[in-house]
């Protein structure tokens, strides 16, 4: 070995080490524990060097003694990970509400009585909210539901996610049953969504939701029209891969925001909270997302209602 080559290894290791050394051992292992998180479940993990990755958390943390002190370049981290989905939530209690928006109240659309409307909204909360979610959308289906009806809409604009398991329930009288759509992992490994007699399952059978009374549309596999725009997103991009190549469907309205993957809950030592990226989605074909999904039709949002209805009425 040349004294050249020697000094730069040297120099490689001190630089290494200083990286580090700058940190209390409290924040050291903390910033550890999240990249060793993420460097065995991210979306991305097999993309990234996760030396040179380490050592640049290491360096944006320099100076740091607690926990606390890392919360930034923890974000930093999650940030460098390029998937535009995953997210830290630090274990800070605040009391401070003031300065979180309300929740977008969206509204149903006004169609023909011989066309089904469906608005899939998004889905947040506890398991009683979202039960209620499945009730509502279900009750609605049921009380459109008539023998002659020439197809329906499912309307998916405005919806930014949230639990993408009680929306397919949901819709799924009007999706139809049999396999949705798949979860994929970096190593091309897979999760299947099915749906049958009101179950959302996966290919081991474990079930995921249920709804008990199970509706039966009075005219199976009708036509249905697709609406997106580019709010939809995550458990929205979900619901609309999901009717992407069952027959008698089109999507119209505009691409969607591009965060068409699955997220996880991880709970880090100090309470704080990750929602990792971990798979993409994809269709029943097995077409892999993990980007905007297009609509069939593309067109301004103040026409895509009516581009569908045309579409539906043309059918028959």
């Amino acid at each position: 070995m040349t004294k050249f080559v020697f000094y730069i290894l040297i120099l490689s290791l001190i630089t290494t080490c200083g990286d580090s050394q700058n940190l209390s051992p409290v924040s050291k292992s903390y910033i550890d524990e999240v990249i060793t998180l993420l460097q065995n479940n991210s979306i991305n993990k097999n993309k990234i060097n996760w030396e040179d990755f380490r050592n640049d958390v290491y360096r944006h943390a320099k100076g740091s003694k607690t926990i606390e002190n890392t919360y930034p370049s923890i974000t930093y981290a999650i940030t460098k990970l390029e998937d535009n989905h995953s997210y830290f939530a630090a274990n800070i209690v605040s009391q401070d509400t003031s300065d979180l928006a309300p929740l977008p109240i969206l509204l149903d659309e006004i169609v023909p009585e011989n066309i089904g409307y469906i608005r899939i909204g998004f889905c947040m909360g506890d398991e009683q909210l979202k039960k209620n979610y499945i009730n509502s959308v279900i009750d609605k289906i049921a009380k459109q539901d008539k023998i002659n009806l020439k197809g329906w809409i499912v309307d998916l604009r405005g919806n930014f996610g949230g639990d993408m398991v009680p929306m397919l329930t949901a819709v799924g009288p009007i999706l139809g049953e049999g396999v949705l759509g798949y979860f994929f992992y970096p190593d091309n490994s897979f999760y299947t969504w099915n749906y049958k007699n009101g179950y959302l399952y996966d290919e081991n059978g474990i079930w995921w939701e249920q709804f008990t009374n199970t509706y039966l549309l009075k005219s199976p596999n009708p036509y249905v029209a697709i609406l997106t725009d580019n709010i939809t997103a995550s458990s929205g991009e979900a619901v609309a891969i999901a009717f992407k190549g069952r027959s008698k469907t089109k999507s119209f309205g505009t691409q969607t925001f591009g965060v068409s993957t699955c997220n996880r809950v991880h709970i880090l030592s100090d309470g704080s909270r990750i929602n990792l990226t971990e798979s993409v989605f994809a269709d029943r074909n097995k077409t892999k997302y993990g980007h905007s999904v297009y609509p069939d039709v593309e067109c301004d949002n103040n026409k895509t209602l009516e581009e569908a209805l045309n579409w539906i009425s043309s059918q028959h």
